[in-house]
């Protein structure tokens, strides 16, 4: 049974690394649009809850801080650079809207960690940042090791529980969107259950599974295998793509009081 369960880990592992080895499709005018092409509709994030008091302090000017916790997507490997991870990307799109806050964004993803191990760190690695926002990634390692659906909710339930005791405002992120992934793990009962658990809580929920799978069926993003080099450059767009989509997502309620 041991040995099956770490042959399915060592399956999808390899099959969500594949997200990391992203092209586009049309080639290199393709990578040029790739900012624009990536945009994600407002309409996403329609009727998420908004984040007034991160986006107030942003606009003040004041101090910002952001911890960015999950697993391996948020640690950002693939990338091969600290700097071109997705939070890091987010770090940059901040502080180009808001040049005189004072931003700082933590990358405290921890590989193959599931929602408990994320939630045992919590004031270690979160807290001990005194943080504005906090961003919580998690579900994927989860589902790979198909974690009791409602362990899993009594998990993220309690995490919650316990960042919104000390933190002003906090955001759940799901998993990342993989044809193949998909094919091994039941993923979508995990998506679709943090999605409940953030309604009933009252928390923003980034979609990225859903904003993912837009950009694969409609042709923006295939994610299939290539060359080293370039797995790692067309993760690092991604990251980028999801950076920015996060900036908008944190700062959707800034609208025309942000300054320019």
């Amino acid at each position: 049974m041991m040995r099956g369960m770490r042959g399915a880990i060592r399956a999808v592992a390899a099959a969500l690394a594949v997200l990391a080895a992203i092209h586009l499709h049309a080639g290199t005018a393709a990578r040029a649009a790739a900012p624009d092409a990536c945009t994600v509709s407002g309409e996403a994030y329609a009727f998420e809850p908004a984040l007034p008091r991160t986006v107030a302090a942003l606009i003040k000017g004041d101090a910002v801080s952001i911890v960015a916790v999950g697993g391996a997507s948020t640690l950002g490997r693939a990338a091969g650079s600290a700097d071109k991870t997705w939070p890091a990307r987010l770090a940059q799109a901040l502080a180009s809207r808001f040049p005189k806050a004072r931003i700082s964004v933590f990358n405290v993803g921890v590989l193959r960690d599931t929602a408990a191990m994320m939630v045992a760190r919590f004031g270690r690695d979160v807290l001990a940042h005194k943080p504005t926002l906090v961003i919580w990634e998690t579900g994927t390692t989860d589902a790979v090791r198909s974690t009791d659906i409602d362990a899993f909710r009594e998990t993220v339930q309690k995490g919650i529980a316990d960042l919104r005791a000390a933190v002003p405002e906090v955001i759940l992120m799901d998993m990342q969107y993989s044809q193949r992934s998909e094919l091994i793990v039941n993923l979508n009962r995990y998506v679709t259950l943090l999605r409940g658990v953030a309604d009933m809580e009252n928390v923003p929920l980034f979609p990225r599974h859903d904003i993912m799978r837009g950009w694969s069926e409609s042709g923006v993003f295939d994610y299939g295998i290539i060359g080293r080099e370039a797995r790692r450059d067309l993760a690092q767009r991604v990251y980028g793509c999801i950076g920015q989509a996060m900036a908008d997502f944190i700062t959707r309620g800034a609208g025309a009081a942000a300054p320019k």
